[in-house]
Protein backbone atom coordinates (compact mmCIF):
# COMPACT_ATOMS: atom_id res chain seq x y z
CA UNK A 1 0.00 0.00 0.00
CA UNK A 2 1.25 3.46 -0.90
CA UNK A 3 2.57 5.43 2.07
CA UNK A 4 0.89 8.63 0.85
CA UNK A 5 -2.52 6.93 0.87
CA UNK A 6 -2.03 5.88 4.49
CA UNK A 7 -0.86 9.35 5.48
CA UNK A 8 -3.77 11.01 3.70
CA UNK A 9 -6.23 8.62 5.34
CA UNK A 10 -4.73 9.36 8.75
CA UNK A 11 -4.82 13.11 8.11
CA UNK A 12 -8.44 12.88 6.94
CA UNK A 13 -9.35 10.89 10.06
CA UNK A 14 -7.71 13.47 12.33
CA UNK A 15 -9.49 16.35 10.63
CA UNK A 16 -12.80 14.49 10.74
CA UNK A 17 -12.43 13.72 14.45
CA UNK A 18 -11.59 17.33 15.26
CA UNK A 19 -14.49 18.62 13.19
CA UNK A 20 -17.07 16.20 14.55
CA UNK A 21 -16.08 16.66 18.17
CA UNK A 22 -15.43 20.39 18.21
CA UNK A 23 -18.86 21.06 19.77
CA UNK A 24 -18.42 18.63 22.65
CA UNK A 25 -17.54 19.87 26.09
CA UNK A 26 -14.88 17.88 27.87
CA UNK A 27 -13.58 17.53 31.38
CA UNK A 28 -10.17 19.14 32.03
CA UNK A 29 -7.17 16.84 32.19
CA UNK A 30 -6.06 15.74 35.65
CA UNK A 31 -2.42 15.67 36.72
CA UNK A 32 -2.42 11.86 36.53
CA UNK A 33 -3.79 11.96 32.97
CA UNK A 34 -1.11 14.45 31.96
CA UNK A 35 1.55 12.12 33.37
CA UNK A 36 0.02 9.24 31.38
CA UNK A 37 0.03 11.44 28.27
CA UNK A 38 3.75 12.17 28.76
CA UNK A 39 4.49 8.48 29.30
CA UNK A 40 2.50 7.62 26.19
CA UNK A 41 4.45 10.15 24.11
CA UNK A 42 7.74 8.74 25.41
CA UNK A 43 6.65 5.19 24.59
CA UNK A 44 5.73 6.23 21.03
CA UNK A 45 9.11 7.96 20.66
CA UNK A 46 10.89 4.82 21.91
CA UNK A 47 8.88 2.61 19.55
CA UNK A 48 9.59 4.94 16.65
CA UNK A 49 13.31 5.11 17.44
CA UNK A 50 13.75 1.35 17.81
CA UNK A 51 11.68 0.73 14.67
CA UNK A 52 13.85 3.08 12.61
CA UNK A 53 17.02 1.62 14.10
CA UNK A 54 15.85 -1.89 13.26
CA UNK A 55 14.95 -0.94 9.70
CA UNK A 56 18.38 0.67 9.23
CA UNK A 57 20.04 -2.56 10.44
CA UNK A 58 18.30 -5.01 8.14
CA UNK A 59 15.12 -5.82 10.07
CA UNK A 60 11.66 -5.51 8.59
CA UNK A 61 8.43 -4.00 9.87
CA UNK A 62 5.52 -6.23 10.87
CA UNK A 63 2.90 -3.46 11.09
CA UNK A 64 0.61 -4.07 8.08
CA UNK A 65 -0.18 -0.35 7.83
CA UNK A 66 3.44 0.39 6.86
CA UNK A 67 4.52 -2.66 4.89
CA UNK A 68 7.76 -4.59 5.39
CA UNK A 69 10.24 -1.87 4.42
CA UNK A 70 8.71 1.58 5.01
CA UNK A 71 10.65 4.79 4.60
CA UNK A 72 11.72 6.73 7.66
CA UNK A 73 9.19 9.45 6.93
CA UNK A 74 6.41 6.88 6.56
CA UNK A 75 7.26 5.40 9.98
CA UNK A 76 7.31 8.82 11.63
CA UNK A 77 4.12 10.06 9.95
CA UNK A 78 2.18 6.86 10.62
CA UNK A 79 3.16 6.67 14.28
CA UNK A 80 2.60 10.39 14.83
CA UNK A 81 -0.80 10.32 13.12
CA UNK A 82 -2.03 7.29 15.03
CA UNK A 83 -0.85 8.79 18.30
CA UNK A 84 -2.53 12.11 17.49
CA UNK A 85 -5.79 10.29 16.83
CA UNK A 86 -5.39 8.44 20.13
CA UNK A 87 -4.86 11.70 22.02
CA UNK A 88 -7.90 13.31 20.36
CA UNK A 89 -10.06 10.31 21.21
CA UNK A 90 -8.77 10.33 24.79
CA UNK A 91 -9.47 14.04 25.06
CA UNK A 92 -13.11 13.69 24.08
CA UNK A 93 -13.77 10.36 25.81
CA UNK A 94 -12.67 11.76 29.14
CA UNK A 95 -14.24 8.93 31.17
CA UNK A 96 -11.90 6.47 29.41
CA UNK A 97 -8.86 8.77 29.11
CA UNK A 98 -6.67 6.91 31.60
CA UNK A 99 -7.51 3.55 30.02
CA UNK A 100 -6.83 4.77 26.48
CA UNK A 101 -3.51 6.37 27.39
CA UNK A 102 -2.46 3.50 29.64
CA UNK A 103 -3.12 0.87 26.98
CA UNK A 104 -1.41 2.96 24.28
CA UNK A 105 1.61 3.41 26.54
CA UNK A 106 1.82 -0.32 27.24
CA UNK A 107 1.44 -1.29 23.59
CA UNK A 108 4.12 1.11 22.33
CA UNK A 109 6.50 0.27 25.18
CA UNK A 110 5.97 -3.42 24.45
CA UNK A 111 6.78 -2.91 20.77
CA UNK A 112 9.88 -0.90 21.67
CA UNK A 113 11.13 -3.73 23.93
CA UNK A 114 10.30 -6.27 21.21
CA UNK A 115 12.28 -4.21 18.69
CA UNK A 116 15.26 -4.10 21.05
CA UNK A 117 15.06 -7.84 21.74
CA UNK A 118 14.88 -8.83 18.07
CA UNK A 119 17.32 -6.25 16.69
CA UNK A 120 20.08 -7.41 14.40
CA UNK A 121 23.39 -5.88 15.37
Amino acid sequence: MDGRKITMKALFTIILLITLTSCASVRPWTTEEKVLLAASCLAVAADMSTTLDGLNNGNWETNPMMGEYPSSSQVVLTMAATHAVCIIVAHYLSDFRAWILGIKTGVNAGFAFHNLRTAKN
